[in-house]
C-alpha cells in the first residue's frame, strides 16, 4: 500500500509543470520589405498547423503556446514572397536551442527583410532569400 501512494505522489511530481514551462512563449514574425511587398508567411509545429498568413509591410503574425514538457517544442514557418519567386524556411521556436546555451525567451521576434531574416535587434542577417 504505502508503494502505490509512493508511486501515485512521484507520478504527481512528475506530472506538474515546473514554474518555467507555466509561462507562456510569444512569437512574432514581421514585414519588414521595402516598397509595400507581400508575403506570405504559413507557421507549425508537429501538432499544430497555424495556416497561411498574408502580410503587408509593417504587419506583424504573433502567436502564444505553451513549451510541452519533453523540452522538444519546435516551430518552424516557411515564408515566400508574394510571387512566389523568393523562399525561406526557418526554425521560429526551437526549445533545443536552450540546451545549446541559448537565453530562454518569453518573446521572440523575427523581421523579414529585404536582404533576408533577421532576429530583432540582431544586426546581421541570419538566414538569405532563396530564388525558385
Amino acid at each position: 500500500m504505502l508503494t502505490k501512494i509512493l508511486a501515485v505522489i512521484l507520478l504527481a511530481i512528475v506530472a506538474m509543470p515546473s514554474p518555467s514551462m507555466s509561462y507562456k512563449i510569444r512569437v512574432n514574425v514581421s514585414n519588414q520589405l521595402t516598397r509595400g511587398r507581400k508575403i506570405t508567411v504559413r507557421c507549425e509545429s508537429k501538432d499544430d498547423d497555424l495556416g497561411s498568413r498574408r502580410l503587408v509591410a509593417g504587419d506583424v503574425y504573433s502567436w502564444s503556446f505553451s513549451r510541452n514538457i519533453f523540452g522538444t517544442t519546435l516551430y518552424w514557418c516557411d515564408v515566400s514572397t508574394a510571387r512566389g519567386k523568393k523562399h525561406l524556411t526557418f526554425n521560429s521556436y526551437d526549445e533545443s536551442q536552450k540546451k545549446k546555451g541559448m537565453p530562454q525567451l518569453h518573446e521572440i521576434t523575427w523581421e523579414i527583410k529585404d536582404d533576408g531574416l533577421y532576429f530583432a535587434g540582431f544586426p546581421m542577417s541570419i538566414a538569405p532569400w532563396v530564388s525558385q
